[in-house]
This record gives structure tokens, C-alpha cells and sequence, in this order.
């Protein structure tokens, strides 16, 4: 009984000292720094200025029983954990030349620190995209080095995807408590923020000011954490690049509601020889990772969403936090999808917006991300009280000027990783990688994107749109392609 409450005192006094911006005895200097959080002592590495800790467990292992059920909090440790080294990535498909360790016990985050904080500092957690098919909380893109050094604390997480972290089938909504199955990468994601909310101020962070971010299926997973009343309060502003719920089609393989995400997971077990929930908790994990199968978070599963993304902020029962979204200017030369369709009845105004490009899919697919940015970007200003702020980035990679700027290009200008690609970047790069950090940092410590030194950027409004163009040039544009955005208004309306 003493040791233990010696131990919560400990752990109550260092979580006073960083928060009062002071460094612990074991921190000082270019010693291995060690912080005490609930679960136990970690100790990490120093390194340019900056504190990380990598492989800190959120969640219990999801293998064997736990498969497919809701994250469980990860249990505890006696001694100092090692936090030096990468944990394993969420089983997934991948190829024979990527060995990087995979495991079911994969729930993970990886933060990083300055040295020199000065606490409390605002929290950045990034979540990585992949398709909900693939990605880690390891990509040297998302190192969060640079970022630490300009005042936050930066925290990447692990979560389930692919068939292990998104597929619903009937024995699996027979059992949860809950009444409802997939969905589960989310409510690892949900499970992971509840780790920072309880564990954050140990690094100097700020669990009172927490931006959730992330890019393609990352950012979709924001709309989806925006709209889920289970994530109330976990976070305080939100970040969304390239891709949403917004999509009326429901992501890449359709919407689904809990009967018809059921019906797609038990087609899916039968493939594998596998029709009852024990049989697939039996199956190796490999068994799942030998082929990419499309998986896609459940709207209206009753328990994450219970209803579309698009309604739930059309109410406006978002979580109403300051909104940052935009998408890339040429987002089709890497993500391609017909979500546009020419139809007889479309079919004059779809050759009017469309028919001059050689390669109509790309345009259109660049056209209709666009249309999914600027739909979270208006529905949260209209409904919601927060503000939104929508970006519209148009810089090529150096090396690669014939795709446009791609899918997916921002990144490493986010995180100021440039390095981590093999291009001949150029002085402007650096600049709009500058520029660029600036208004993510300004955003997540004020929910403002603006700061000294940078151009304004107003906050977004539909009846006089306005949004800023992320280039060497940086300006406030009208909507870029306004004419094929207001033919996709329609479209999508009437799928909808």
C-alpha cells in the first residue's frame, strides 16, 4: 500500500513540475529522459533538441478473444519501459520487401517532445491514411521532430484497419453490448485520445488543447471523430487534408449501413472458410493480410455514427471545434475513383465541365475531393459556431511536376520532412514547408491559422467563399474551379 501510494505521489509531483515548465532530475543534460505516466516509468531519447518516446502501448492486444472487440486500455508495468524503438505496425497487406514487425498487439503511440518546454503546449495527434487498408505510426513522414521544435507536443497512433479493424458481421453485432460491429479502427483511435486526454501533461502537453490530424483515410477519419458523439470533449480542433465522409458514395466502397456492412463481412468469412465468429477468431493472422480487401468505416451503425457524417453536421450535432480542411490541386493523378459519373441526364453538363480533359477520371477525381473538403469547410460554418478554414494546396514535387500536386504531396510539408524524399527540392520548398507548419502550429495552440508574418487567411464562408491557395505564392483565391464545384453541388444533392 505505501509503495503505491508513494508511486501516485511521484507521479503527481512530475506531472506538476512539467506542467510549471520544469525538467526532472533524469531529463537533464543529454542523459536518456524518463517521464512517469499511469501506466508506469518509460524512458526515451534526446535527440536535436527534442524528447520522443516511441512504442507506448494504449490498448491491450487485440488478438485471440479480443479480436474485433472494442480497445481495451492497455495494462501497466513494474520497472522503466523501453521507449527507443518503433513498436510493430497493425496487420495489414504489404510487400515482401517491407519487414517491418506486424502484430495484433499493435496499439501504440509515439510522441515527441522539446527539450526545453516550456508546458503546458499544445497537443497535435496525427492519424495516418492508408485507405483504412494500410499505414503506421512509423512512416519517416510523419516524424515529429520538426514540429516538436516549433512548441507542440506531437503524438502518431496505431489503430486497426483493414478486415481486423472495419469488418462487421452479424455474430460480431450479436455480441457486443453495444449492438453494432466495425468500426473498430475508430474506436481504437477514440481509445488512443483518451490515452493523451489522461497521460499528456507527463510530456508537457496540454490535454485541455488537443488537434486531432490527418490526411486521406486520416482525415476522413476526422469527419467521422467530428461527427461521433463518443469523442465529445477529446479533442479541440481538427485538421482534415484530402478526403472525408462527406462523399455521398460513403468512402471507396459505398455506404453501408449495419445490415449491408454485415452481409459484406459474413461474404467475406465465407471466402476466407470461416461462417461463425469462432471460426474467424481461429484463423492465423495472416490469413488476413494475404490480399487487400476493402474495408471502410459503418455510418449509421447506431453506436460511432448514428447517422451519415453529412447529416449529423447538417443538424449541427458535430463536435464544434475550429475546422482547417483542404484538398491537394491535382488529388487524381494518385487517388482514382469514378465517383462522378456521366449520366443521360447529366450528360450535356458533364461534357461541358469534363470534356476538354484527355484524362476526364483525374480531373473528376480532383474535382470531387475538393468537393468533400469544401462541403466539411461549409457545413461547419454554417452550422456550427467554431469557425472553418479551407486550403486549396498547388505545389508540385520538384522531381515529379508532370503529377501535379498529388495525393498525399503535403505531408512532408506539413511535418517539415522534406528530407525524407528523394527530390530536388528548392529554396521555395522550404519556404512553403515554413509557411505551411506555421499555420498548422498557429492553429493548433489558438484554433486560428493566423500569426505574425504569415497572409491572412479567412475564415471560410459560403455566401463569399474564400480560400487560401498553399503555394510559393500563397494567396486568398475564390473557389478554384467554381463552375465544375457548383455542377458537383448538384450531382451529389441528388444522390444524396
Amino acid at each position: 500500500m505505501t509503495s503505491l501510494t508513494n508511486k501516485g505521489l511521484r507521479r503527481v509531483m512530475l506531472t506538476a513540475l512539467l506542467l510549471a515548465g520544469a525538467t526532472p532530475l533524469a531529463a537533464q543534460g543529454n542523459a536518456a529522459p524518463q517521464v512517469e505516466i499511469g501506466q508506469g516509468a518509460l524512458r526515451g531519447v534526446q535527440e536535436d533538441g527534442v524528447r520522443k518516446f516511441l512504442n507506448i502501448p494504449f490498448g491491450a492486444s487485440t488478438a485471440g478473444e479480443r479480436r474485433w472487440k472494442a480497445p481495451a486500455p492497455a495494462s501497466g508495468w513494474s520497472g522503466v519501459r523501453d521507449a527507443t524503438q518503433f513498436g510493430p505496425i497493425c496487420p495489414q497487406w504489404r510487400p515482401p520487401v517491407d519487414q517491418r514487425p506486424m502484430s495484433e498487439d499493435c496499439l501504440s503511440v509515439n510522441v515527441w517532445t522539446p527539450a526545453d518546454r516550456k508546458g503546458p503546449l499544445p497537443v497535435m495527434v496525427w492519424i495516418y491514411g492508408g485507405g483504412f487498408l494500410g499505414g503506421s505510426n512509423r512512416e519517416p513522414a510523419y516524424d515529429g521532430t520538426a514540429l516538436a521544435k516549433m512548441g507542440v507536443v506531437l503524438v502518431t497512433l496505431n489503430y486497426r484497419i483493414g478486415p481486423l479493424g472495419f469488418m462487421a458481421h452479424p455474430g460480431l453485432t450479436a455480441e457486443a453490448p453495444y449492438k453494432a460491429s466495425g468500426n473498430y479502427g475508430i474506436l481504437d483511435q477514440i481509445e488512443g485520445l483518451k490515452w493523451v486526454r489522461d497521460n499528456i501533461a507527463a510530456f508537457g502537453g496540454d490535454p485541455g488543447n488537443v488537434t486531432v490530424f490527418g490526411e486521406s483515410a486520416g482525415s476522413t477519419a476526422i469527419s467521422i471523430l467530428q461527427a461521433s458523439p463518443l469523442a465529445k470533449g477529446l479533442f479541440h480542433r481538427a485538421i482534415g487534408e484530402s478526403t472525408s465522409q462527406f462523399d455521398p458514395d460513403g468512402g471507396l466502397v459505398g455506404r453501408k449501413d449495419m445490415r449491408e456492412a454485415e452481409t459484406y463481412g459474413a461474404d467475406y468469412g465465407k471466402k476466407l472458410g470461416a461462417e461463425t465468429v469462432a471460426q474467424l477468431r481461429a484463423l492465423p493472422m495472416d490469413a488476413f493480410t494475404k490480399e487487400l480487401t476493402f474495408f471502410w468505416p459503418t455510418e449509421r451503425d447506431g453506436h460511432v455514427l448514428p447517422d451519415i457524417v453529412y447529416n449529423i453536421f447538417a443538424a449541427g450535432k458535430q463536435n464544434d471545434v475550429p475546422t482547417l480542411v483542404g484538398a491537394n490541386s491535382m488529388e487524381g493523378s494518385t487517388i482514382r475513383k469514378d465517383w462522378v459519373k456521366r449520366t443521360d441526364e447529366n450528360a450535356a453538363d458533364y461534357d461541358r465541365i469534363y470534356g476538354g480533359f484527355e484524362d476526364q477520371l483525374r480531373q473528376s477525381s480532383t474535382d470531387a475531393v475538393q468537393w468533400q473538403m469544401r462541403s466539411w469547410a461549409k457545413l461547419q460554418a454554417e452550422t456550427g459556431k467554431a469557425g472553418a478554414w479551407l486550403y486549396w494546396f498547388d505545389q508540385p514535387w520538384p522531381g515529379k511536376p508532370e503529377l501535379g500536386a498529388f495525393h498525399g504531396n503535403e505531408i512532408v510539408y506539413v511535418f517539415r520532412n522534406l528530407q525524407v524524399e528523394d527530390q530536388p527540392w528548392q529554396a521555395e520548398d522550404h519556404r512553403l514547408s515554413e509557411l505551411v507548419a506555421n499555420y498548422w502550429v498557429n492553429f493548433a495552440r489558438n484554433g486560428n491559422p493566423n500569426g505574425p508574418g504569415l497572409p491572412e487567411w479567412p475564415r471560410y464562408d459560403d455566401a463569399d467563399p474564400k480560400v487560401m491557395r498553399l503555394s510559393p505564392e500563397p494567396a486568398v483565391i475564390g473557389t478554384p474551379r467554381a463552375e465544375a464545384q457548383a455542377f458537383l453541388d448538384d450531382y451529389f444533392d441528388k444522390r444524396r
